[in-house]
């Protein structure tokens, strides 16, 4: 279900870079919620598409809850056409995003597995897998991220300490070939997530309702809090601030930003620069 809440701790992004990356225990602890989110949503029909560290927000409990956020590019399979457009943020997009060209489609769900993958590894590493340093002032450095992708060029820094059941998972995320990645249910029978599982999780989706119930939000509901939203923020909250990215080109073509700010879409197809509007946006 979706929930607004006024006071927020912060995002996953937020929280591993102030910690500068997990550990692999913590790491586990929060990609097991991701996945069992996840799983809910693919079983209620919807692809995200949109999964990384930003969208996932936590609560101000000791041991920190993970909450999925921000469905504006989500894809209803029963009610809305398949995944057919490369959106989504560059870092997190899996290549057959990437790759998909007017008139193809590809399963929104699959892709979302992907993003889990990079942000498992973004979690563990606190940087993204398939950036580089020295790119920083290269004019192309996006299009050889995207290179990277399509090529699945990654690696662990050798100060991370990451178990072989971990690298072996993440293996079977990363994997170029949608119909050869790693599925939910594998991913919830793998080793390295089933450590330390709360009992219960396991079949905690077996168990949820599919129909609003005590404690659940109705879907007018839902809607009444999305309306609401914007001016709740006053135009300078979360979502005045959030950027967003969509690519229109090719890998080795240019990428055009958009990004949403004080209640208008903002577009720059020549560039990645920051058009101010109503004082400087914040990232």
């Amino acid at each position: 279900f979706f929930k607004q809440q006024t006071k927020n701790p912060g995002d996953m992004f937020e929280y591993v870079v102030r910690k500068g990356g997990l550990k692999e225990s913590e790491a586990r602890w929060f990609f097991q919620q991701l996945i069992v989110g996840v799983d809910y949503l693919h079983r209620m029909g919807v692809a995200s598409r949109d999964i990384k560290l930003e969208n996932t927000l936590l609560d101000g409990s000791p041991r920190p809850l993970l909450k999925i956020c921000d469905f504006g590019y989500s894809k209803h399979e029963k009610f809305q056409s398949a995944p057919g457009s490369r959106v989504g943020t560059p870092a997190y997009l899996a290549p057959e995003v990437i790759m998909t060209t007017k008139g193809q489609t590809y399963d929104g769900k699959v892709a979302d597995i992907w993003s889990c993958g990079v942000m498992l590894y973004v979690m563990m590493v606190g940087a993204y897998p398939f950036e580089r340093p020295e790119d920083k002032a290269d004019a192309q450095k996006l299009q050889k991220m995207i290179q990277r992708i399509l090529k699945v060029e990654y690696q662990f820094p050798p100060h991370v300490r990451a178990s072989s059941d971990l690298r072996d998972l993440l293996s079977k995320i990363l994997v170029p070939d949608p119909s050869k990645r790693i599925t939910i249910s594998e991913i919830q029978s793998h080793p390295w997530y089933l450590k330390d599982l709360p009992p219960g999780v396991a079949e905690m989706n077996d168990n949820l309702p599919t129909v609003p119930g005590p404690g659940l939000q109705s879907a007018e509901e839902i809607a009444a809090v999305v309306r609401g939203g914007a001016g709740a923020s006053g135009g300078r909250g979360r979502v005045g601030r959030r950027r967003v990215y969509r690519l229109d080109a090719q890998p080795g073509g240019r990428a055009r930003g958009l990004w949403w700010w004080d209640g208008r879409w903002w577009r720059d197809g020549r560039s990645w620069r920051r058009r101010r509007h109503g004082g400087q946006p914040r990232w």
